[in-house]
């Protein structure tokens, strides 16, 4: 093969790789760095009230913010019977499922911990499902949309 064949190959599928990247996810990562300094003040303003705060050490705490995507699917077909009357024509009714308990998904969520020493964002890091690290961080996103720098357009 051709170098330039070969070259051209790889091209090709750093473009495709490139084109599966989710901005959200993205920007979500490099949150991880670019928040690093941000004043405590700064973060709960942009951020809202943490899940959870927990004391580590003098000068040293843990902010911890949860974001949930949670799907409910239905049980399936249900028949109901009404029956309308009364003063006003208000309706009454009884509905019965047919099928199994409905479902609900919520495996796509992130937990965000940001560690502030002396006032400042000394570090992020993200946990949570385990639904790929891209869906996790989409999650993630959703935490720190609001502390990112404002841009021409969302990711």
């Amino acid at each position: 093969m051709s170098r330039k064949f070969v070259w051209f190959l790889l091209a090709g599928a750093a473009a495709g790789l490139g084109a599966c990247a989710s901005p959200r996810a993205d920007a979500a990562l490099q949150a991880q760095d670019s928040l690093i300094g941000m004043r405590k003040a700064d973060l709960v303003s942009c951020a809202g009230a943490p899940t959870a705060a927990m004391q580590t050490v003098p000068g040293e705490e843990v902010l911890t913010y949860e974001s949930r995507n949670i799907t409910g699917y239905p049980s399936g077909p249900s028949f109901g019977i009404g029956v309308f009357g009364g003063s006003g024509n208000v309706g009454y009714g009884f509905g019965v499922p047919v099928g199994g308990a409905p479902y609900v998904d919520d495996s796509q969520n992130c937990r965000a911990s940001f560690t502030i020493r002396n006032g400042a964002v000394a570090r992020v890091v993200y946990g949570g499902s385990d639904v790929g690290q891209t869906r996790r961080l989409e999650q993630c996103y959703q935490i720190i949309e609001n502390c990112l720098p404002a841009t021409g357009g969302k990711p």
